[in-house]
């Protein structure tokens, strides 16, 4: 075990830095309407956002169970053998970038239930996480038994470097990613890894499916990078990209199921008149090549 000090959360409550952003967060260009309704573009970099003048507290509020319960999950705990997989599939990745993992201190940005420290904990010296939701870490803690706390990462004091930071489909959801990352950068050690995945605006299925992207969903998904945006941002904030790769996803069918015809459609009684076909307790993995995974290195 690690004698390293825990971490200190200040807040529980906010979600982001309160500043009002009014300029890119990559280059500091100006934003302009974009051509997908409701989102706005760098006149410059073409990064691409929601409207970020949502209230903080309105954003904390979306992160209860009924996120995880039918808002934005139909049902995060079933995905839990699904989830595992990915994470698994991370993990590798991590390994072949970074020999020595299993002597490294791990720190989990958005570790939600706590599926992924459950599975790094063993390949790791330690691993811990932190959440904005406190039903979320209340699981993680309870079920999955991991080292998590409720809070938000902007204002809670590590009280060390670690040798890893993750971020698991979280920056999109940030008002101030850019402000995450250059805390990323102080709590790294020189030549730490961060790890993030994310969508693909960029991608070939988001340019085709365009306004229809099942990624674009504001105000949970207030950011959308590229590959070019992303990069951008992490080496401005003081890294150097060292892979990036288009990964697999595995879901279970009932959950797409539920995505697409009750939180994309509007049709839920399309789901409700299938979901209890034994097809849909199946996991699949597709790849649409629109979920960019990133490590980079702090220099």
């Amino acid at each position: 075990m690690s004698d390293a000090p825990p971490v200190q959360p200040t807040s529980a409550s906010a979600v982001v830095d309160a500043d009002v952003v009014d300029a890119c967060i990559v280059c500091g260009g100006a934003y302009r309407p974009s051509k997908l309704p409701g989102l706005f573009q760098c006149e410059n970099c073409k990064f691409i956002s929601a409207d970020l003048s949502i209230p903080d507290e309105e954003l904390s509020r979306l992160y209860g169970e009924d996120y995880f319960h039918g808002s934005e999950y139909l049902d995060y705990v079933a995905e839990a053998d699904s989830l595992a997989l990915n994470f698994r599939r991370r993990i590798s990745v991590l390994e072949k970038l970074m020999p020595n993992l299993a002597s490294a201190e791990l720190f989990e940005i958005g570790c939600a239930y706590g599926y992924f420290l459950q599975e790094i904990a063993p390949k790791v010296r330690k691993a811990s996480g932190i959440d904005i939701s406190g039903d979320a870490i209340r699981r993680a803690i309870e079920d999955q038994r991991v080292d998590a706390v409720e809070g938000n990462y902007l204002d809670t004091d590590l009280g060390r470097q670690v040798d890893v930071i993750t971020m698991w489909d979280t920056v999109e959801h940030l008002k101030r990613p850019d402000l995450f990352l250059e805390k990323t950068a102080h709590d790294l050690r020189t030549g730490g890894l961060v790890a993030v995945t994310t969508g693909d605006i960029g991608s070939l299925n988001a340019r085709l499916q365009s306004k229809s992207w099942r990624m674009i969903h504001p105000p949970t998904h207030l950011h959308y990078f590229s590959v070019p945006t992303m990069k951008k941002l992490l080496e401005a904030k003081g890294f150097e990209v060292i892979y990036v790769a288009h990964p697999g996803n595995s879901r279970r069918l009932r959950s797409v199921l539920y995505f697409l015809t009750a939180l994309k459609g509007n049709k839920r009684n399309i789901y409700e008149a299938l979901k209890d076909y034994r097809l849909f307790n199946l996991n699949f993995t597709v790849n649409l090549f629109d979920i960019m995974y990133v490590v980079a290195r702090k220099r």
